[in-house]
């Protein structure tokens, strides 16, 4: 018979409702598992990034201390010394900048100069310049003092400011010396260099943060030249209830988690008031390894302070005593 005729395939009928909302609740709970999945593998593939270029800052650390006789990047009383008034010139947007310099040293364009202006620009230019911006950090950063740079990138990464100070006997002005009239006491005649600071595989130059921010203070930043205690390149390290850019304080009290800010390499976003150490950041050692570490894990103070340092206890988070001592706690190497 004819291609048309009786003998045809009889024409199948559309799908019934029931079965699309059949395929419709597979695709939906397919979806439900990939999706989370494909984030995560997102996230730690930014995470993976943001460990190279901390890699790579690794090494600027170590050209720059065998062209500087083994000062360590960053320092007020080394690479920001050369800023003696209220305008920062050259490479540095003030005595706390460690970016400036080091983008000098490997070759990167910067608009030196001095004045407000140029300043501004500079510091434009060196939050947003790919080595030293974390592919994870999508926070503003808005003005607060000095140099006006508008709203910009966070900056992304923070020093150890104990690490950077020159210490002095008494007194000491919190820019560039100190003499240990805080919690933190540094050794006697301590000055930033590397050969002085201990195990270096077990001291961080620099990690994921988030100066100057809060559980109750959004992200900004202040460029006034003789800034002090860390401008906004450095800080007190996680294990302080002082510090700005690591505030861990959100784990027990308040609405808002700022962890959120500097700890953002965890596989997921965790839930606020999670346990210590649910949050993630990257860090830079200063034997140039990176690591991926917990908020806890991070707060060890042997971390961020020189060997042969003290730090008493009055602003340790409660879990640091636990995990980390009571008393006061002696430095190691």
């Amino acid at each position: 018979m004819g291609r048309f005729g009786m003998g045809a395939r009889a024409v199948r009928p559309a799908f019934t409702l029931i079965e699309l909302l059949v395929v419709i609740s597979i695709i939906s709970v397919l979806l439900s598992i990939l999706l989370p999945v494909l984030s995560g593998a997102r996230r730690t593939a930014k995470g993976v990034s943001c460990q190279a270029k901390l890699k790579e800052i690794g090494t600027g650390l170590q050209f720059y201390a065998t062209d500087n006789d083994d000062w360590i990047i960053g320092s007020p009383a080394g690479s920001g010394a050369y800023i003696l008034g209220s305008f920062a010139s050259g490479a540095a947007t003030q005595r706390w900048d460690w970016m400036g310099p080091m983008a000098r040293q490997m070759g990167y364009p910067l608009p030196e100069g001095s004045g407000n202006t140029i300043t501004a620009e500079r510091f434009n230019t060196i939050r947003g310049m790919p080595l030293f911006l974390c592919p994870s950090n999508d926070f503003l950063s808005t003005w607060y003092d000095g140099p006006n740079a508008g709203t910009g990138p966070m900056v992304s990464y923070n020093t150890s400011r104990y690490m950077l100070f020159e210490h002095v006997a008494s007194g000491g002005d919190g820019i560039a010396t100190y003499g240990n009239f805080h919690e933190e006491k540094l050794p006697t005649g301590w000055k930033p260099r590397i050969t002085r600071m201990g195990d270096v595989s077990k001291k961080v130059f620099a990690a994921d943060g988030a100066r100057y921010s809060t559980t109750s203070i959004k992200p900004d930043y202040d460029l006034t030249a003789q800034a002090a205690w860390g401008g906004s390149f450095s800080d007190v390290a996680p294990y302080s209830t002082f510090t700005r850019s690591w505030d861990r304080g959100g784990m027990t009290s308040g609405s808002f988690d700022a962890r959120i800010y500097a700890f953002r390499h965890s596989t997921s976003i965790p839930t606020p008031k999670a346990p210590g150490d649910a949050y993630k950041a990257n860090f830079v050692f200063m034997d140039g390894h990176t690591e991926k570490l917990g908020d806890l894990e991070a707060a060890n103070p042997h971390l961020w302070l020189p060997a042969g340092s003290r730090l008493t206890q009055g602003s340790l988070y409660p879990d640091v005593r636990q995990r980390y001592g009571v008393g006061t706690i002696d430095i190691g190497s």
